[in-house]
């Protein structure tokens, strides 16, 4: 009688989720922000050059404002950030999802890894973004500021989407391009890749990126098992 061999374990990848940003990480809307803030800006007298590092250090909408501006009431801020939000929408048209990301996204859910989107923008431009480049539907759960009461970069925003996923903080992989998401997502106690141009690489490292990539990787899931392995092996170790 023939017997058969035990088979060898199938190694299962200790990443569990994995947590996209939204704008610069899912869709590629840096520039519309851009010419939107320097639009508003222009209406309001001033035709300087926009600090995009300041811009996309994970500050408050009311905080860049005051920043440019000066002391603003919560209505003129309120104002403000309306149309602001009326000139990024006339330039929706040209929003794209960033190059590789749909190809990423089917790949984790071939790997049968679920994946969320958490966003400090509101649900409305959230929402309006997904919805033009279509992929609403794609990820499991989104979080927004509206769900949340602390922005980034406290961690409330990556904790609320690891848990509508169902995966413990600590075998999740988040995907950030500022500054303060990167410090948020290492306040949950997650892995944190910074996406990036060359420029940013060094202060997405230094507030806590493990890896830091350009573009996404070919095969994301062995991508991301090469980084956790690499964090997450040494600590058990220890």
């Amino acid at each position: 009688m023939r017997t058969n061999s035990p088979r060898a374990p199938i190694a299962q990848p200790m990443i569990r989720g994995v947590i996209f940003d939204l704008d610069g990480v899912v869709a590629d809307s840096h520039p519309l922000h851009e010419e939107a803030w320097r639009v508003l800006l222009s209406e309001k007298g001033l035709d300087l050059p926009v600090d995009l590092s300041f811009i996309y250090s994970g500050l408050s909408r009311r905080e860049i404002l005051k920043h440019y501006l000066g002391p603003l009431s919560d209505a003129e801020c309120e104002k403000l950030g309306r149309r602001k939000d009326e000139l990024f929408s006339s330039l929706m048209h040209r929003i794209r999802v960033q190059p590789g990301l749909l190809r990423v996204l089917d790949q984790l859910r071939a790997a049968g890894i679920p994946f969320a989107l958490a966003t400090s923008a509101s649900r409305a431009r959230a929402y309006e973004i997904l919805g033009k480049v279509g992929i609403t539907d794609r990820f499991m759960a989104i979080v927004t500021n509206h769900d949340v009461s602390d922005p980034k970069p406290a961690p409330e925003v990556f904790l609320e989407a690891a848990s509508r996923l169902g995966v413990s903080p600590q075998v999740a992989v988040v995907i950030e391009d500022s500054v303060a998401g990167v410090q948020a997502a290492r306040a949950a106690d997650m892995i944190c890749i910074g996406y990036a141009p060359g420029s940013q690489v060094q202060a997405l490292r230094d507030a806590g990126a493990s890896d830091v990539i350009s573009d996404f990787p070919d095969d994301i899931v062995t991508y991301l098992q090469h980084v956790t392995d690499s964090v997450l092996i040494p600590q058990k170790r220890d």
